[in-house]
């Protein structure tokens, strides 16, 4: 499964709320108590907000975007943006996300800072 960076960073922090939620539960009774009875917590009234990465930003298709859609991407400015509609115009539509290394200023790295956040109007 490929996570983007930010719903990566949001699962960390579900998976370590959670174990500090769960490891409060486990551990309370444990901790030494001069009384001799232990009193449940009451957490009624207790919100927990939903993280925003669950709602992932729509990808820019890289077949359709325009130069300001493109320009949203890391790595891409102006000027690629409108080599890669000018490549996308005399070779057609991309079938694959290496055919974008084919734009003059492309390469490895932006590939790979993009591949998440972009289709190929699957």
């Amino acid at each position: 499964m490929n996570l983007s960076r930010t719903q990566e960073r949001g699962l960390i922090i579900l998976v370590a709320v959670g174990l500090v939620a769960s490891g409060l539960a486990l551990l309370l009774p444990l901790i030494p108590s001069r009384t001799t009875s232990i009193e449940p917590i009451n957490l009624t009234g207790v919100r927990i907000l939903i993280p925003t990465f669950l709602d992932t930003p729509e990808k820019v298709d890289l077949n359709t975007a325009t130069v300001d859609e493109l320009v949203t991407l890391p790595g891409i400015g102006e000027v690629l943006a409108a080599r890669i509609i000018a490549y996308r115009e005399e070779h057609g539509p991309f079938q694959t996300l290496d055919q974008l290394k084919g734009v003059n200023g492309i390469g490895d790295k932006v590939v790979e800072a993009i591949a998440e956040l972009v289709t190929l109007g699957e």
